[in-house]
């Protein structure tokens, strides 16, 4: 017997389970290994962060660590940073309002009041900023993490570290020692394999890995996902990478399902690990392969039942409802893109397309839907011919389900298509229309056009689907106008398009750009110092985009792009794109989804509405001058810097460049004049005396009219008030049921 723990670690998305050890455990059950678990850790460790004793050891030693940073004369700039946060989470009641965050994820009544929403997402985002004290200071991004600062993901020096990735992971190392290694050492597990999606959670699993490999010896340990193969390509050394993933006996290289099988067979016959297809042994098994000696193979994904999603625990996930990703395909029927970077393959911008038959979907779709009615097409794209043909087969049997997917946008679709989606379930697709200017359309060989483009955008909207955007400025050879383009284009189809943005390019090494440089106008390639896990490339242009004669600058078009309607959130929340909560939404409220959200944020609260303090108050005075205190913002400038220089920050230049770093002390309040406030979200407000007063007026709940009565100040405290609600400083108080 071969009993298996498969393991998805911290930190992702705590809304719904991901599908990939799904689609692994149903493929080996195929193969008689049945004696499969799935480990959601992500969620698990989470969860134990917020148990009523760990919210109290945590808070603890924040508020001793508190004491202990104001206490220093000169504290360095990590120090500050440290304080800066501490300061945040400071005075925060999250023992009462994390279990209460976790109700209104989970009740569907509270989760759809848009109201309570916001303040439950804002309570566990400040969470993230409280855990990661205990770790690298701000070093969490909501429920991901950042890739460089204090440390960085692409630097194998870093991540072989064990160091650094203790410290990164201290937030989760009690739930490791004391939840997750006795479940494995009680659970009798022979192998463990640890799925890494995304980078974020690189350096949590290498850490966890370590815990078990230090505490269950003879168990073997495998890494894969899509991470580990990203790692694989594009890390210089192949040496280096088995020194990073040092703690595993193997790491499965791209498609994981016939590698685990081999594994798996293997041990049940006792014999040592294979060195099959997409399998990359430890050198301690064999000498380490060359890039091109591991063997890639990509697999018939039309022989695969249908995912084990019954073993994900449902029940503690940040949801009113279960959300599944279902993948019907493989690669991109279209993978023509410049830009594109997917996969193991060399010839092509991703893996192979592959796509399961409609028969096949439909016969999964059945059986999916007696559990679970939210689904979404975790895919590159899907072809219009198959997604009509599904539309119509969902409808001919009833099916009651409601799914998303990412489409291309093609002339193919017609009104009266884009109404059979929506009546067959379709609450919400997404869409690459990467640029607004033709002439970078046509360099990225996306086929479309762009007053196409428009067209099919207002179909799907007009016919009751959401619609969520994604494009990107910074391409070689576009200039800001044509950048603007972009922004003109998100703008003029603001009204048909709910969630998404533009983003910033991005050169990998694997594109058609990197391939053919001279061809779009850039030359110089070459990795990031300091990154030898080389995923991204520094380059320079023969025309640049900000070098370019225009009337705009390039603070004009940081400032248009700024301008765009921005979602109070991210993902994996409402507002973020192919996301569970952000499906839920378009459900709910389809098209409309904005205005029920805008209708809520923008709510204006009348004389006798009745306002609490959308935050808390810091007792006591503070000396030093909070907003100079080094901060994320001065981070990502560091940042900022060096990558224009094609040099990536890491643990072993941070110092060094941290010492450089001064503050501009030309503008300091006077500190005996300033108290906190520290707004829901997290954001700190130094406030003079009298403003700290007026809002300690709001602190059980109070109306405008009840605040006149007390004052002689109407003009200026209605006008100050104003204010308050318009910065998000007071919002409507919540009534117990009786009074509501």
């Amino acid at each position: 017997m071969v009993k298996t723990a498969l393991i998805y670690p911290p930190v992702s998305d705590p809304t719904s389970g991901y599908h990939s050890l799904c689609c692994l455990a149903g493929y080996a059950r195929q193969f008689g290994f049945e004696d499969i678990d799935i480990i959601d850790s992500n969620i698990d460790s989470w969860l134990y962060t917020v148990t009523p004793e760990q919210i109290g050891r945590t808070m603890q030693y924040i508020n001793e660590r508190t004491a202990q940073l104001q206490a220093l004369e000169q504290p360095t700039p990590i120090e500050q940073m440290e304080l800066y946060y501490a300061l945040k989470v400071q005075g925060m009641n999250f023992a009462g309002a994390l279990p209460a965050a976790l109700h209104t994820f989970r009740d569907e009544t509270e989760f759809f009041d848009y109201r309570l929403y916001t303040s439950a997402v804002e309570t566990v985002m400040l969470w993230m900023d409280a855990l990661s004290l205990k770790g690298f200071p701000g070093q969490f991004r909501g429920f991901s993490l950042a890739t460089s600062g204090f440390f960085n993901v692409f630097n194998s020096m870093d991540m072989r570290d064990t160091r650094i990735t203790g410290v990164i992971s201290a937030p989760f190392t009690n739930y490791f020692r004391n939840e997750l290694i006795p479940g494995i050492i009680t659970g009798g597990y022979s192998l463990v394999g640890i799925s890494i999606t995304y980078v974020a959670q690189l350096p949590f699993a290498l850490s966890m890995a370590q815990h078990i490999r230090e505490s269950c010896p003879e168990i073997r340990i495998i890494f894969g996902g899509t991470a580990v193969s990203d790692y694989w390509k594009y890390i210089l050394n192949k040496s280096d990478f088995y020194a990073v993933f040092d703690s595993a006996d193997a790491c499965i290289i791209g498609e994981g399902e016939s590698a685990l099988v081999s594994i798996l067979q293997a041990l049940k016959h006792h014999k040592p690990l294979p060195a099959s297809p997409n399998i990359a042994l430890h050198p301690r098994y064999q000498a380490v392969h060359g890039a091109s000696a591991l063997e890639i193979k990509y697999e018939d994904i039309c022989s695969f039942p249908v995912p084990e999603y019954s073993k994900l625990p449902w029940e503690k996930y940040l949801s009113p409802f279960p959300f599944i990703y279902y993948s019907p395909s493989r690669g991109c029927y279209w993978n023509r893109c410049t830009f594109c970077d997917y996969g193991l393959n060399t010839d092509s911008p991703t893996s192979p397309w592959r796509q399961y038959p409609l028969d096949k979907i439909m016969e999964d779709l059945r059986t999916l839907a007696v559990t679970y009615k939210y689904i979404y097409f975790s895919v590159d794209v899907l072809s219009p011919a198959l997604l009509l043909k599904l539309a119509a087969a969902i409808m001919e049997e009833g099916l009651d389900i409601r799914w998303g997917a990412e489409i291309r946008l093609e002339e193919y679709w017609t009104p009266e298509r884009c109404a059979l989606l929506q009546q067959s379930g379709c609450t919400a697709i997404s869409v690459g229309f990467e640029s607004g200017n033709q002439r970078i359309l046509n360099l990225i060989n996306k086929g479309t056009k762009v007053d196409r483009l428009q067209e099919t955008i207002q179909m799907f909207s007009e016919a009751g689907i959401g619609v969520q955007i994604m494009g990107f400025t910074g391409f070689p050879t576009e200039t800001v106008d044509d950048a603007l383009s972009s922004v003109d284009f998100l703008q003029h189809n603001s009204r048909h398009w709910t969630f998404g943005g533009l983003g910033q390019f991005i050169l990998t090494k694997g594109a058609i750009i990197a391939k053919e440089p001279e061809r779009f106008g850039i030359l110089d390639l070459r990795p990031f110092e300091g990154e030898d896990v080389a995923w991204r490339l520094h380059y320079s242009e023969q025309t640049h985009l900000l070098a370019n004669t225009s009337r705009w600058g390039p603070k004009e078009l940081t400032e248009a792009k700024a301008s765009l309607r921005s979602n109070l959130f991210d993902r994996p929340w409402v507002g973020g794109v192919d996301t569970a909560h952000s499906m839920f939404y378009h459900d709910r409220f389809r098209n409309k989804v904005l205005q029920v959200i805008n209708g809520t944020t923008q709510t204006a609260a009348n004389e006798n509405s009745i306002l609490e303090l959308n935050g808390h108050l810091l007792e006591g005075h503070y000396y030093l001058p909070v907003h100079k205190l080094f901060n994320k913002k001065n981070l990502d400038n560091i940042l900022d810097r060096s990558e224009c220089e094609g040099k990536a920050v890491t643990a072993q230049n941070i110092t060094e460049l941290l010492g450089q770093w001064k503050p501009d002390c030309s503008s300091y309040p006077q500190p005996k004049e300033q108290q906190l406030f520290v707004r829901r979200d997290g954001t700190l407000f130094p406030f003079p005396v009298p403003m700290i007063e007026f809002l300690r007026n709001f602190v059980p709940g109070l109306s405008l009219t009840e605040l006149l009565q007390q004052s002689a100040q109407h003009e200026f405290h209605t006008e100050l008030w104003q204010h308050c609600i318009s910065n998000r400083f007071l919002r409507l108080k919540r009534l117990p049921a009786a009074e509501a």
